[in-house]
């Protein structure tokens, strides 16, 4: 049943869209595309559907794009951690080779120089990160690029959910043999809090790798040939990209308030002072004591006095 209902989805599939040789100015599908919603248990289709964003799953097949997201993926955490000698770090005495004239011999400098026997190598490698730079808005593109040529080959299955009743490995296995993908390796992408006992279940298979929507890289989408993704994965996916908010390449910045968005409280003279710091309060109160027994002005006048010579206060005591 699974296989003849794909058989139909991908005929039609076919119809809409021409292939990968679109032109790259043209957007390969004409009309909305919907993908039938495959029950994980027993690979059966449940009789739903789910409609893809166009501005994600149908953008021009733009393999320049690709090819740049896919090199900066593939260099953002590799660094080169070994590193040559330097002059200053090579192991020689400071002594002299000999003396600098009345030798007939050419001036020699360092013993470690590079050219030397055991000297050190001239140029030679540093510690230093291989992370190349790449614009967030073409990073945007060239995958929502990967996600559109992953739609044209056929490569997403969308299932219901991914939970399953107990964490074993023989129930996993079970299942994933309704689907007829599971003979090659085969991805699932789930929800960004996956189910436990899925985890623990696909924990010892080596045709089977899971990651959530924020660890699916372009890598991924270009290296298996059968994505299994659930229904509440691809409603997470396409609200984080139309927010324009790459979790998955640590461009998540904060968004900051402007001053005009933040709540400004007027003053009002019959409502008490809320003072936060206990030395105000103390302030205030004593200021309170000394209004109700009469004593403000002599406080006032017994208060020391400071004048300004220059840049120096000096206060006078009485």
């Amino acid at each position: 049943m699974l296989q003849q209902c794909l058989k139909i989805f991908r005929f039609s599939f076919a119809a809409n869209t021409p292939s990968l040789a679109t032109p790259w100015s043209m957007r390969p599908f004409k009309n909305e595309v919907s993908l039938p919603i495959i029950r994980f248990h027993d690979a059966q289709p449940t009789g739903q559907s789910i409609t893809l964003d166009q501005e994600i799953f149908n953008q021009p097949i733009r393999r320049d794009l690709v090819q740049r997201l896919v090199r900066y993926t593939d260099l953002y955490n590799k660094k080169v951690t070994k590193a040559t000698l330097e002059l200053r770090d090579a192991a020689s005495s400071g002594a002299k080779n000999h003396p600098q004239k009345k030798t007939g011999r050419a001036r020699q400098g360092h013993r470690q120089r590079p050219g030397r026997n055991k000297g050190i190598k001239a140029h030679g490698r540093k510690i230093r990160s291989l992370r190349i730079d790449l614009p967030r808005k073409v990073r945007l593109q060239a995958y929502k690029v990967g996600l559109t040529a992953a739609l044209i080959e056929g490569k997403f299955t969308v299932i219901d959910t991914e939970k399953l009743n107990e964490g074993k490995t023989k129930h996993l296995v079970q299942l994933m043999k309704g689907f007829e993908s599971f003979t090659q390796p085969i991805l699932i992408v789930t929800s960004v809090d996956p189910d436990d006992f899925f985890l623990r279940a696909s924990r010892n298979l080596d045709t089977l790798e899971t990651c959530t929507v924020k660890e699916l890289n372009i890598i991924k989408i270009l290296k298996f040939k059968s994505i299994l993704i659930t229904k509440e994965a691809i409603i997470q996916l396409t609200e984080s990209l139309k927010q324009r908010k790459l979790t998955l390449l640590g461009e998540n910045k904060i968004v900051k308030k402007k001053y005009s968005e933040y709540p400004i409280e007027e003053y009002d003279p019959t409502k008490p002072l809320d003072l936060k710091f206990k030395v105000l309060r103390e302030y205030l109160e004593d200021f309170e004591k000394l209004k109700q027994e009469g004593q403000l002005d002599k406080f006032i006048q017994d208060m020391p006095k400071t004048k300004k010579v220059g840049r120096i206060n000096t206060i006078n005591h009485h």
